[in-house]
């Protein structure tokens, strides 16, 4: 086991053993993931496929605020989310996972998955984003000053069409956010790394929930009780989620994708210093 994986910075793990939810995450927390509108079931592990759930369209998991201790990144805390998934639709916006509420301007980090476009920094211009990854922190909660949406994201530029196992995550170590797939950094000027020197909105007590597979949206009023009414979330396989709090090195994410992509398995540490 990597040594970065024994260390404090380590906040939750889930690896969803679990035959029924909800799903916990490693101790010590426990942290609880419960489904919403849909049926979400194990997946048998194959030669291709390691043990996972399956997350149907339009169900998705969640964690409501009251419940996220640590969780709550805001400030000038550092973080590492990082996932293993197999996404297995082109629906656009796939959220994948993070603390982030469109409808009450509440947005704090986040990761997509096939957003429609991507914003270069350095040349003021957006392009295409099929089947691309962004990462996302907000300062403001809502909208980017003299933007039409929040734009400080950085956009890992490889096209990964579902059906696919990959390895999506990103870090803020305080002046950058980066994407990364698959282990690896893919630099573009403008667009990953993002300099970001924060703070991560704070959200308060009536701030958003953390959630997988779908977001709080605008149009979404009854959230999160009725489904979403937008043709927009993830739906596929998850094996792995994780929750640092500093950000890991280039090489310590590459370290765990191999972990992650070799084994199929994550060996968390017994203790937590």
């Amino acid at each position: 086991m990597a040594p970065f994986l024994n260390s404090h910075a380590l906040l939750a793990c889930w690896e969803f053993r679990e035959t029924t939810p909800p799903f916990l995450s490693n101790p010590p927390h426990y942290f609880p993931l419960t489904p919403y509108h849909a049926k979400i079931e194990k997946s048998p592990p194959s030669s291709s496929s390691p043990p996972s759930i399956r997350i149907p369209y339009p169900g998705w998991l969640h964690l409501p605020r009251h419940l996220l201790g640590p969780l709550n990144f805001h400030g000038y805390q550092p973080l590492t989310l990082i996932i293993r998934a197999c996404p297995d639709s082109d629906r656009p916006w796939q959220f994948l996972a993070g603390i982030w509420n469109e409808h009450d301007h509440r947005r704090q980090f986040a990761l997509f998955y096939n957003g429609t476009w991507k914003y270069n920094h350095l040349t003021n211009s957006r392009s295409p984003a099929r089947f691309q990854l962004h990462a996302y922190l907000s300062k403001e909660g809502g909208h980017t000053p003299g933007h039409p949406a929040c734009f400080s994201y950085a956009t890992a530029p490889i096209e990964l069409p579902p059906g696919n196992w990959h390895t999506f995550a990103m870090t803020w170590d305080g002046s950058y956010i980066t994407a990364y797939v698959d282990g690896k950094l893919h630099p573009v000027p403008g667009q990953n790394p993002l300099p970001f020197a924060g703070p991560i909105f704070d959200g308060g007590p009536n701030g958003a929930d953390f959630t997988v597979a779908q977001r709080s949206m605008a149009l979404w009023h009854n959230y999160p009780y009725d489904p979403c009414p937008a043709n927009e979330g993830f739906s596929g396989l998850l094996s792995f989620l994780a929750l640092f709090q500093r950000a890991l090195s280039p090489e310590e994410i590459a370290s765990l994708h191999s972990q992650l992509s070799s084994t199929n398995s994550f060996s968390p540490p017994n203790h937590f210093p």
